[in-house]
């Protein structure tokens, strides 16, 4: 997936704002609106949004649930019998003033996994989707979450009211303090379809509606500046021994000198911005590796020079290395090849539909068979035609991992 293909997605999602926009500007500063996309709201669950979470049986003992005005316990999930049960345990929910969230939505909608990926893509962090259907009467409790929200709303109407204060952007893990948040001074948001709200982490909130409603929420958390001093770090204890020594005194007058000087060559290394480059590209390599994985094909087909392959919907690379070692990550693994391979690589990386046979670089027909075929294995790579059968080409300059880079 390149910028462009993933930026499509983004673009229908967040108009007017260009992706850019979003992720430079918006993401940095408040809560914000963004009404109206009506009929030109792409079909993110399908043309009836309640019909979709009504048979998406498999998400019954992950669902959860919320309100601040129930009329009585929540009804168990337990041992959910087949469609029609589970349909009825909605209605249970539903009747008790319960909004019912169905996590893990991804695998359920391509155009949702879609949206995803592509902010993924551009993030190089990991993001949910989830959905939250209620009835009309429903009212959510003051709550935050501790991740950033994109809220569109697919079916009816809800109200929200969001808290005007900067948000303190807590950590993800629970605090001392853990008396309920306020929501003091607020704005009031008329949510309609096609209408998107962005929450920042943090932000007090709450909703509640007169009617039927389903909204869907991507969650994540963009690059701050506590992940870039831990990428720093990490990557300062792969080239320097001592951090990564275990430390045998553990009273503070012996780890004390140790961090102390520690943070010293950390506060010596960020000055120089090489440093700092390849730190944030060996993280971005760990947590592309780490996404979910690629669908990979059930068969393995024949492959000649002349395959046409095409890169797999979702598919994108992030390339990093050392100077003897490429490491191509893709969502769920890497790719570890030769340095020699470096065009070949570069151009696989770019490319959205070729052959083996057009990829460049001083290698022979063999590595590029291998290339194509390890790629095809893990899912980056389809083949063009269904009808291509593949057989397997292996070369000693490739190995795949589905662990982070060493």
């Amino acid at each position: 997936m390149r910028l462009d293909e993933g930026d499509g997605a983004l673009e229908s999602l967040l108009a007017p704002l260009s992706p850019d926009e979003f992720l430079g500007q918006t993401v940095a500063g408040g809560f914000r609106w963004l009404p109206g996309r009506g009929a030109d709201l792409p079909d993110l669950l399908g043309a009836d949004p309640r019909a979709s979470l009504a048979d998406a049986v498999h998400l019954a003992p992950r669902l959860t649930w919320h309100s601040a005005n129930a009329l009585g316990p929540a009804p168990s999930l337990a041992n959910v019998a087949d469609g029609s049960d589970f349909r009825a345990r909605i209605e249970a929910f539903h009747a008790a003033n319960y909004s019912v969230r169905f996590p893990e939505l991804r695998p359920l909608s391509p155009p949702i996994d879609r949206v995803a990926r592509a902010l993924e893509a551009r993030l190089h962090q990991p993001v949910t989707a989830s959905a939250f259907w209620s009835r009309g009467g429903m009212r959510a409790p003051v709550h935050y979450d501790d991740h950033d929200l994109i809220v569109v709303q697919l079916f009816g109407e809800k109200r929200w009211y969001v808290s005007t204060a900067v948000s303190p952007l807590f950590n993800a893990w629970k605090g001392v303090d853990g008396n309920p948040p306020q929501l003091g001074e607020h704005e009031v948001i008329e949510m309609r379809p096609g209408d998107r709200l962005y929450l920042p982490r943090g932000t007090a909130h709450t909703v509640d509606s007169d009617h039927e409603s389903v909204h869907l929420a991507f969650g994540f958390t963009p690059l701050t500046v506590r992940e870039a001093v831990i990428a720093a770090i990490d990557h300062l204890s792969d080239l320097d021994r001592d951090l990564r020594a275990t430390l045998s005194d553990r009273r503070l007058a012996a780890v004390g000198p140790r961090a102390l000087a520690a943070a010293s060559r950390l506060l010596e290394a960020v000055r120089s911005p090489e440093f700092l480059f390849s730190a944030l590209q060996r993280r971005s390599a760990r947590v592309v590796g780490d996404l979910d994985a690629l669908p990979r094909a059930d068969a393995a087909p024949s492959l000649d020079l002349d395959s046409e392959v095409v890169r797999a919907p979702g598919a994108f690379a992030h390339l990093t290395g050392n100077a003897e070692t490429i490491d191509f990550a893709y969502p769920g693994g890497h790719l570890y090849i030769h340095r020699g391979a470096e065009a070949a690589v570069a151009f696989v990386a770019e490319r959205a539909r070729f052959r083996p046979r057009d990829i460049p670089g001083d290698v022979d027909d063999q590595v590029r068979l291998a290339l194509v075929s390890r790629l095809l294995d893990v899912g980056y790579l389809v083949a063009a035609s269904p009808t291509i059968s593949r057989t397997r080409s292996r070369s000693a300059g490739l190995s795949t991992s589905t662990e982070a880079s060493p």
